[in-house]
């Protein structure tokens, strides 16, 4: 995505040093005390010391020179108190009451949450080498901190900060201030909780808050705001889609945003796209709109007249069959709408490539009439995806302090994710590394219900050309290591090994006595390696790197690693991940698919380029059928054959009337290499050979653009050359 909504593990653990040396524990019953210590010891209720300090809580004090919070950090505050509270408080578990702020807000809304809270802590100092302590031990403390609950906006020209009071931990003072970082200086929040904010320029912001008490104190608090957008378009309509078909005892739900081209009152030309695997389904319209125009590609389809339609699932994590009939339902709504003798072109990106694909197959076996014309998988795994599975178990190693690690891996362990991911934590067992078995039973599923009927197309953001991720198979990727006299951590990844057996994740949080030490060490043999394959990537470990800890340094040595390796975007069978796609004679004969688009160099995953924005602009024109109000923007699809080619290959087109002809290669820095016809034509079928030769040079092998000026416009194809 090109802003990266799925953060795949920012904010994550990892200060495991508990510093009155107290081993982490379950969040269900009363927590073990420090010998020597009873509840009535702990004045606030709460012992932070209970809980492994990776918020810092002592700088959010309230002090006018306390520090920024995010909003995960925020999250982890409220998981630590909650961790290390001794009485019931009846405080809300972070990611719910996020989820409830958000689902009563619209998208101009920012809900901004508070916390509020004392707690108690023990002293730093001789008491830490004892066996036991005293109430004369234990100090207090507290904690005022805030964060935007919607941490981005697309609406910067004019939002409002909303301050709910069931969204304040600690109660709602009653009077605050704010200054929004807009230029316009503090500002008093209205008796409605609402404060009204215009931003001029996209930026990240900081915003600063005084709260007063009813006791008279005065706190500070600062958050963080990333305004993304000053003004989003907003879709025509929004559609309620409901499966009519349940899967697995229950039925999926979604909202289908329609965004009809310029000046058209009625749906006529749809393209319909399917979102991917949204980690906490926040994802919504001012998301999907920013990922779909990345190079103006909606807003130049909406100005050749085609209407889009953009299908938001209620649950993107449930499984991909029931979110599938979510798409079939929406289909017919789009054939009731637009008319059964329009077709669309459907477009799935990541996840929704394999829903669409599974939603698409099972209409033609009930002899259901899609309309679509053509489908494209955008970067979709259609043979699996990759999370490196050490990662995945250091999430599970830490999940118990981290809240950020309890979440991510809870999304790891749904069942879309199951279905998807080529190695699972919780499938590997002794020494082997496999999927889990809903990963089975969806192929299954998948083969069962057939290929989509009509043109199959796919576009990959992995590399063609075997560029790798910049590492090994076996080879480290995250170094974390931090030794004192109190604590002794580890939190090492490595890279799944080709075939033979080696070490991928160790864990160690070796506490000094008499406290529990804990100890994890993962080996695998006889795995195929995909964390380094080519492949649209993720960075993960970048992202990690950038992570602020109050021991040592996560050190990341590689910032990315393959998500979804380029023979899964490309669904090729019998191969390996280190297959040479370009190079290969007989690449077309090894895929499900009509049409195969795949760059040089390794991509960000569903990150749309200049050269991939025309290959989607081609294949969504391609074949528009009861399309009269559609303008004439293309002057015929072009053909080449072979493709990939060596020595050279035949460009075929159509022209519907006689006129000029002026066919170009083009590199991929959009420099001219050749003109292969420049005529005056008659009407009809008319081709060109090419060789490859650019400017009288030999042949260099690499991909191309076509590019045709003709009667009616501009068409454009994608064409490789071959050693």
């Amino acid at each position: 995505m090109s802003r990266n909504r799925i953060t795949v593990f920012a904010t994550l653990l990892v200060s495991l040093a508990l510093v009155a040396q107290v081993a982490a524990r379950p969040l269900a019953g009363t927590p073990p005390l420090p010998a020597g210590l009873t509840v009535a010891d702990v004045p606030s209720g709460t012992l932070v010391d209970l809980a492994a300090p990776l918020a810092g809580l002592e700088r959010f004090d309230g002090s006018g020179n306390a520090p920024a919070a995010t909003t995960g950090l925020w999250r982890q505050m409220l998981f630590e108190l909650r961790r290390s509270s001794l009485v019931e408080r009846g405080w809300p578990e972070p990611r719910d009451l996020e989820r409830r702020a958000l689902a009563a807000a619209p998208p101009e809304v920012v809900p901004v949450a508070l916390l509020d809270a004392p707690y108690d802590r023990l002293r730093p100092g001789p008491s830490a080498d004892r066996q036991r302590w005293d109430r004369a031990d234990v100090e207090r403390g507290r904690v005022f901190a805030a964060a935007a609950l919607r941490p981005v906006t697309y609406r910067g020209a004019r939002i409002e900060l909303s301050f709910a009071a069931d969204l304040c931990v600690g109660g709602l003072p009653p009077r605050l201030e704010v200054d929004p970082d807009d230029g316009g200086g503090w500002r008093t929040v209205g008796p409605d909780g609402r404060l009204a904010v215009s931003y001029a320029a996209t930026g990240a912001r900081t915003l600063r808050l005084r709260a007063t008490t009813s006791d008279g104190a005065l706190r500070h608090a600062a958050f963080t705001l990333e305004v993304a957008a000053l003004q989003t378009p907003q879709p025509t309509e929004t559609w309620s889609v409901t499966a009519s078909l349940p899967y697995d005892g229950a039925a999926g739900a979604g909202s289908a945003y329609v965004y009809l081209a310029e000046g058209r009152t009625q749906l006529t030309n749809p393209v319909v796209v399917v979102e991917g695997f949204d980690l906490d389904d926040t994802m919504g319209w001012d998301v999907l709109y920013e990922m779909l125009n990345q190079e103006q590609l909606i807003e130049t389809l909406r100005a050749e007249g085609f209407d889009a339609v953009v299908l938001d699932f209620a649950s993107a994590t449930a499984p991909i069959q029931r979110n599938a009939f979510v798409l079939t339902e929406l289909l017919g709504m789009v054939r009731a709408a637009a008319g059964p003798q329009r077709t669309s072109a459907l477009i799935g990106a990541s996840m929704g490539g394999l829903v669409s694909r599974y939603a698409l197959g099972w209409l033609a076996q009930q002899q259901i009439d899609s309309g679509v014309r053509t489908w494209i998988a955008f970067d979709s795994p259609q043979r699996g995806a990759v999370i490196p599975l050490g990662l995945q178990h250091w999430l599970d190693f830490f999940q118990d302090d981290s809240e950020a690690a309890a979440f991510l891996l809870s999304r790891l362990d749904t069942p879309a994710a199951r279905q998807l991911l080529l190695q699972h934590h919780l499938a590997t067992s002794g020494t082997t590394a496999a999927a889990d078995p809903l990963r089975t039973a969806f192929e299954a599923d998948l083969q069962a219900v057939g290929l989509p009927p009509c043109r199959r197309v796919a576009v990959a953001n992995g590399s063609g050309a075997v560029a790798g991720q910049g590492f090994a198979p076996g080879q480290q990727i995250i170094r974390y290591q931090y030794d004192s006299f109190l604590v002794d951590i580890r939190g090492n990844v490595w890279a799944v090994p080709q075939q033979n057996s080696a070490r991928i994740f160790q864990g160690v949080m070796n506490v000094i006595w008499p406290l529990p030490d804990t100890y994890q060490d993962v080996t695998v043999a006889g795995a195929v390696s995909w964390d380094g394959a080519p492949g649209g990537w993720r960075a993960s470990m970048a992202q990690m790197d950038t992570t602020s800890v109050p021991y040592g340094d996560i050190e990341a040595l590689f910032g990315h690693h393959c998500f979804i390796p380029t023979i899964s975007a490309l669904d090729l069978a019998g191969v390996g991940p280190l297959h040479d796609v370009l190079a290969d004679p007989d690449l077309m004969s090894r895929t499900t698919f009509d049409a195969l688009h795949v760059p040089l160099q390794n991509q960000e995953h569903v990150s749309i380029t200049p050269e991939s924005a025309l290959w989607f602009l081609d294949e969504v024109r391609e074949g528009v059928t009861a399309a009269e109000a559609l303008p004439a923007v293309a002057a015929a699809p072009l053909r080449a054959f072979p493709n990939p080619f060596n020595p050279r290959t035949t460009v075929s087109f159509e022209l519907p009337a006689a006129g000029h002809a002026l066919l170009e290669a083009f590199d991929l820095r959009g420099r001219r290499v050749a003109v292969l016809l420049d005529a005056d034509l008659p009407a009809g079928r008319q081709a060109a050979v090419w060789d490859g030769s650019a400017g009288g040079s030999s042949p260099a092998a690499g991909a191309y653009l076509l590019r045709l000026r003709a009667a009616g416009g501009v068409s454009t194809a994608r064409v490789m050359l071959v050693e």
